[in-house]
């Protein structure tokens, strides 16, 4: 009978959340949800950034992979740098750099 008694007093017990309870938790969760498309707003925004990016240094290589096969000049050649290893022999680094789809790629070749 005890069993009976207390599940009959929980069925009459009226309490519950009240508008003001519910309106705050649905507040926090919309805040939550806004944070949360903004990061994935911004994931999307820099996977697609990258993919150009990438896509620009694979244009570049390509560009250079078909002119040293062709033997025809690299690119725009910058100064000419020089390095010495160990003081006795100066090798020359010679940088060339290409434009691509707006993103400037600087590719360096030893002078034989």
């Amino acid at each position: 009978m005890k069993k009976i008694s207390k599940t009959a007093s929980i069925l009459k017990d009226n309490s519950g959340e009240s508008i003001v309870e519910v309106l705050v938790a649905f507040t926090v969760l919309s805040i939550m949800l806004l944070i949360f498309a903004e990061g994935l707003q911004m994931a999307t925004r820099n996977s697609v950034n990258a993919d150009k990016s990438r896509d620009g240094a694979d244009a570049a290589m390509a560009t250079v992979q078909s002119r040293i096969a062709a033997g025809e000049p690299l690119g725009v050649e910058g100064q000419e740098i020089e390095l010495s290893n160990s003081g006795d022999e100066v090798t020359g680094i010679v940088p060339y750099t290409y434009t691509v789809d707006g993103y400037t790629y600087v590719i360096y070749q030893a002078d034989p």
